[in-house]
């Protein structure tokens, strides 16, 4: 770069939003995810992020909705909140999560609402580049999903053209890189986590490796952002940092109270400040 910026982004994940009426009972998300704060949790994180913190950039790292098994109200409720979202006064991008590509035929339905052209793509911002990986999804894969797979299998991994798309990207730019994608990458085994202990690759990206091959060829990486896991998380994996952003909605101490969790980073030349924050209703 010729000319040091800084940059100050918002990270929020798995929004989870569904009309209480529509939950299916019994489902693990009845219990941990509490979807009545859903709409009241991102109406005051929009109102701080366009009246007190003003960053450059706001971006949602996947799941707005959870689905509930009818692509139609899927349709609808992927619609309601995304209109809720153009209240967001600066720059908004959003990943594709495995919620919201769930019940649909092909991933193009989820990017006509959002108005993409493509959920892969890249932005520079302030003189650093951001790039957001869309997860494909194969609907011939996992027809009879269980509830509590939530529609992984057909939507856990990133499309050979893609990948290809990415390392093009990334020998082209110059700018100090960061990357967005919904499912975490860096190996965890899990524990503790009260989604994915006992089914820990659910919790992964399952092309992560030829992923991971192409971000350790990349000299101007300087971190990995993720949603999915319902908690907050930071790893260092072969020098790389990756940084797991909880849910806003986990009933994650199991008192009713919604986690409310977002990110604030600064990033200043080649330095991330990272302050972790609690919306309260």
């Amino acid at each position: 770069m010729d000319k040091k910026t800084s940059c100050k982004l918002i990270l929020f994940s798995d929004l989870h939003y569904l009309p209480k009426e529509q939950i299916i009972p019994g489902s693990k998300a009845e219990k941990r995810k509490l979807v009545d704060s859903a709409e009241p949790l991102l109406d005051k994180l929009i109102h701080e992020i366009n009246t007190s913190i003003h960053p450059d950039a706001v971006i949602n790292l996947g799941d707005l909705i959870e689905d509930c098994r009818n692509h139609d109200n899927d349709i609808t409720n992927l619609k309601y909140i995304w209109n809720i979202l153009k209240r967001i006064e600066p720059t908004f991008y959003s990943i594709t999560g495995n919620h919201d590509l769930r019940t649909m035929q092909s991933r193009k339905e989820v990017e006509e609402i959002m108005e993409y052209n493509h959920s892969t793509f890249s932005k520079d911002i302030n003189g650093y580049h951001l790039v957001f990986l869309g997860l494909d999804l194969n609907s011939n894969l996992g027809k009879n999903l269980s509830l509590s797979e939530g529609g992984i299998i057909k939507t856990h991994f990133l499309s050979n053209n893609d990948l290809e798309w990415l390392r093009n990207d990334l020998n082209q730019n110059k700018l100090p890189s960061i990357v967005f994608i919904h499912y975490a990458i860096a190996e965890d085994t899990m524990e503790g986590n009260w989604w994915f202990e006992n089914c820990p690759n659910y919790a992964l990206l399952a092309n992560r490796k030829e992923l991971k091959e192409i971000l350790r060829e990349d000299k101007n990486l300087l971190a990995v952002f993720s949603g999915h896991q319902h908690w907050s998380k930071k790893i260092i994996e072969d020098g790389i940092p990756y940084y797991i952003v909880g849910s806003l909605t986990e009933n994650i101490h199991m008192d009713g109270t919604p986690d409310g969790v977002y990110f604030e980073v600064e990033i200043n030349e080649k330095n991330l400040t990272i302050n972790e924050h609690h919306l309260k209703l």
